[in-house]
């Protein structure tokens, strides 16, 4: 993209997909802004306005790798602030569809950093950049744009020091990166713009997490345990090692299916889960807080359609789509969007909206396809079942029974939840052969991979 003097990119959000896009348009502007509404801690603890990062998230490997890419040694400066990190496959307990992983080296390379750690060093990372301004307590307003409205000149804002006037920031591109909760939608239809088209999910999640002390010792050294939900059993749960010698531990219900918060009952409703390890390591770890909730009534993708936005404004992260925070696709999924938003910045040219959208979409696809195909397993959440869907969803539980056995096979599902490997990459012909070979032997009788499922509380 070809700037002017004294260019002017912004960001709306300060998260971690806000901070990866500035740091792209650090590249390609003279000065960058980021707003954030909230504010900015000088030490790594969750933000009063990102509720979500006080439960467990998960960095996957491609989203480590394109954080990498825009900061490099980013891994190993998280690993010097404490994060444990372990193979995905062998250091870790994984019980899908009722069925207990068998342990296997994948070379998957897990990053176990809490959230806030993440976007603590991200920000530090981001101010120190010479043409960067992070601004706290500056909350956005209204877009400005030229007298015809066809593109964005600037960004209104209201700053808390500020208590008679509003002020603005001049912008030559607004990138708006505040979430799902983004007001610059109903900003756009006064000026003449349609909504996007939504395509919600009705999940009706409920997490609750607490935090514990961790000794080496616990569940044989393992550094997590990830434990899913299966239609006759809607919750699971999962525990993750982070610095500062602690676990933190996620459970989550559907529907009426709320985990509760209180101590006995959070140890109650985890051994209840379709596996006793969340139970087991619970009932051998120190609590060291009481506890928080977070519900997520729905998911959902916006449709944008760049002829119906003002040239300038790009949408971003959970802005396009915002996921079930269950299966660990956001934070990577923005780190993907950021290099692509490089990609297109650096072809130069018109139309970035355009282009920055159309290449996002096969990532997005993949990651809502996933995550949707998943939630309509479950009976009581409604939404177009497909025949796709369905087919899909029948050969995924064959691809958790294999992998009870074969551990290849659960390194190929790994890879693809990863987001290292393309969904596609699981019919390929050695991974199918292993699931239905993997299959027909269980089907003899001669392995059991399946558990005793515990009824729920």
């Amino acid at each position: 993209m070809n700037t002017t003097p004294n260019s002017h990119a912004v960001v709306i959000g300060a998260g971690i997909g806000g901070l990866l896009a500035a740091r792209v348009l650090s590249e390609f502007f003279d000065r960058v802004t980021v707003v954030e509404r909230d504010g900015l801690p000088d030490t790594p603890i969750a933000r009063r306005c990102v509720p979500q990062a006080r439960h467990a998230h998960a960095l996957t490997a491609r989203g480590r790798a394109a954080i990498e890419e825009l900061f490099p040694g980013f891994t190993n400066d998280v690993l010097g602030l404490g994060a444990p990190t372990g193979d995905g496959q062998s250091d870790f307990r994984w019980v899908f569809d009722g069925h207990r992983w068998a342990k296997g080296i994948s070379g998957v390379h897990l990053l176990l950093a809490s959230r806030p750690l993440i976007e603590w060093h991200l920000r530090n990372l981001v101010c120190a950049l010479s043409n960067v301004e992070v601004i706290g307590h500056c909350t956005a307003i209204g877009i400005i744009t030229d007298p015809q409205r066809r593109a964005v000149t600037g960004l209104a804002l209201r700053r808390r020091s500020h208590r008679i006037a509003d002020d603005a920031l001049d912008a030559d591109l607004i990138v708006d990166a505040s979430g799902r909760s983004s007001q610059s939608q109903g900003w756009l239809e006064p000026l003449g713009y349609p909504r996007p088209e939504e395509e919600k999910l009705s999940i009706h999640l409920a997490y609750a997490t607490r935090r514990y002390r961790r000794e080496p010792t616990q569940i044989d050294g393992d550094l997590g345990i990830g434990v899913g939900s299966i239609p006759t059993l809607p919750r699971g749960g999962l525990a993750l090692a982070q610095e500062n010698d602690t676990w933190i531990i996620t459970l989550a219900g559907y529907g009426d299916d709320e985990p509760p918060l209180d101590a006995a009952g959070f140890a109650e409703f985890a051994a209840s889960c379709p596996a006793p390890d969340l139970g087991d390591l619970i009932s051998t770890a120190e609590p060291i807080d009481d506890g928080v909730r977070y519900r997520v009534p729905t998911t959902v993708r916006r449709h944008f359609d760049p002829a119906q936005l003002p040239s300038g404004y790009i949408p971003f992260g959970d802005t396009i789509c915002s996921f079930n925070p269950i299966y660990g696709q956001g934070m990577s999924v923005a780190a993907l969007e950021a290099l692509i938003l490089r990609q297109t910045l650096q072809a130069g040219g018109g139309r970035v909206t355009d282009r920055f959208l159309r290449a996002a979409r096969p990532i997005l696809d993949h990651a809502w396809e996933m995550t949707c195909n998943s939630d309509l397993r479950m009976p009581f959440i409604e939404g177009n079942k497909t025949r796709r869907a369905r087919a899909t969803n029948a050969y995924v539980a064959r691809i958790h029974r294999a992998a009870a056995t074969d551990p290849r096979v659960g390194t190929a599902f790994l890879r693809v939840i990863s987001l290292l490997d393309r969904p596609t990459s699981l019919m390929g012909p050695a991974t199918l052969a292993r699931v239905l070979w993997a299959n027909r032997v269980s089907d003899s009788g001669r392995t059991r991979p399946h558990l005793d499922l515990p009824t729920s509380a």
